[in-house]
């Protein structure tokens, strides 16, 4: 059965697209320092290597850029720098290299998610004032490394009938148990580093996401796992695919937060959960509903009798008005062109503050009053089309067998590689 591994397919990750768009300051052009700052066995990377990316991170993730920040960011910049330098030493010990076709090929990719014209590339980074050599190399490594998961890594990943078969029978006995849709960053902890400081700095991350900081684009620039290439996604999983100590606060999350740091793997995890579904019953975010409203116009600025006067009239609708029948005709009644049929919507795609009384509501009653910024807005199902949250296909349970398994493998060529290195670290 073929496997089909995410980010195999495009070695050129999203981080350029984000990275094209996030560099917006004319005339931001950054000082050719060429002290080292970092020797990797024999390798150097640059202060200017460093000042480089730093630059990237803060306007890729949406971080404030102060001086605080650059020294906060510093450590853990040069770190990623590490790891890339030594992703690019492997890669050229295995006799591996980028062609000049894979790097236009790349470009080209750039151009298209950016909706630039062709062969615009170094036109704009001309224009933002971008180091095209500096992008280049960051580009050209992220190919390199690639081709070496392919080549090295891919071929040691087998997943049997067998594995198969146990895989959907466990999931066929977890009806009523959760899928979990997840990202995660991941900082490892290095040779001589305390505990509390590595603690310290995933929670400072969480700070930043919280305040505002895209996660997968942070997840793009400093997290040091094989999912930081899709932006820590790790896909549908269930709470038992993780370690316990992941899986123990995955299942006490809600949808949208982010976790506190979680100590597992020898380093600190962040987990992200975008999503959550339960296997063998109605998702009702999933449920399509044939929606009528009625729609009372009430500005926020509104003086308080208007409000009084539109709050009694929302409720004697919501408690008179029985049918969709008696909803048309009460819809004519009041006349306003914003309210009427809203045909067949899917709960999910409504507004939270609607989604949430919609879910539960009997077809044909009418909805208690909510209020919005602009009306107070009563609502009607007139027909429910539940739908039941389906269990993952035998291909799909390949894959992410198949992808479980070669992040494992990756994550463990990465730290022999970082245990095996030489790595002299001249900033602080």
């Amino acid at each position: 059965m073929a496997l089909h591994f995410r980010r195999l397919h495009f070695p050129l990750t999203l981080l350029l697209a984000v990275v094209l768009l996030a560099f917006v300051q004319p005339g931001a052009v950054l000082a050719q320092n060429m002290t080292i700052a970092a020797v990797v066995n024999d390798q150097l990377i640059t202060q200017f290597d460093l000042d480089q990316r730093i630059q990237l991170a803060i306007n890729s993730a949406g971080l404030r850029d102060t001086p605080d920040t650059r020294n906060r960011l510093r450590g853990q910049v040069l770190r990623t720098l590490i790891d890339e330098k030594l992703e690019d030493i492997e890669g050229k010990r295995l006799g591996i290299s980028v062609s000049s076709v894979e790097v236009e090929n790349a470009k080209r990719i750039v151009e298209q998610r950016n909706n630039l014209p062709r062969g615009a590339f170094s036109r704009f980074l001309t224009e933002q004032n971008i180091p095209e050599a500096a992008v280049l190399q960051q580009m050209t490594v992220e190919i390199l490394w690639s081709k070496v998961v392919r080549q090295i890594l891919v071929p040691q990943v087998n997943i049997t009938e067998q594995e198969i078969d146990a895989e959907l029978a466990r999931i066929q006995g977890s009806t009523g148990k959760f899928r979990y849709l997840v990202s995660e960053i991941f900082l490892p902890s290095e040779q001589g580093q305390r505990d509390a400081d590595l603690r310290a700095q995933t929670q400072r991350i969480a700070d930043d996401i919280r305040n505002g900081a895209n996660f997968g684009n942070v997840a793009r620039q400093f997290s040091r796992g094989p999912s930081a290439f899709d932006a820590g996604d790790i896909g549908w999983i269930m709470e038992d695919q993780l370690s316990p100590e992941l899986g123990n606060v995955l299942k006490t999350m809600e949808v949208g937060t982010i976790s506190a740091p979680i100590s597992a793997a020898g380093g600190y995890y962040l987990l992200h959960l975008r999503d959550r579904r339960m296997l063998g019953t109605a998702d009702p975010r999933e449920a399509r509903i044939h929606l009528k409203q009625i729609l009372l116009p009430l500005p926020v600025t509104a003086p308080a009798a208007e409000v009084q006067r539109a709050e009694q009239r929302a409720n004697a609708i919501s408690a008179g008005v029985k049918g969709c029948e008696a909803m048309d005709t009460m819809i004519k009644e009041v006349g306003n062109p914003q309210s009427g049929d809203l045909g067949t919507v899917k709960i999910g795609d409504l507004p939270a503050r609607f989604a949430g009384p919609l879910a539960d509501l009997e077809v044909g009653r009418a909805s208690q009053p909510i209020r919005s910024d602009t009306a107070i807005h009563v609502f009607m199902v007139c027909e429910r089309a539940g739908t039941v949250s389906q269990k993952p296909s035998r291909d799909e349970v390949a894959t992410t067998l198949g992808q479980q398994r070669l992040d494992l493998l990756e994550r463990r060529y990465l730290r022999d590689m970082r245990r095996n290195a030489t790595v002299d670290i001249r900033v602080r």
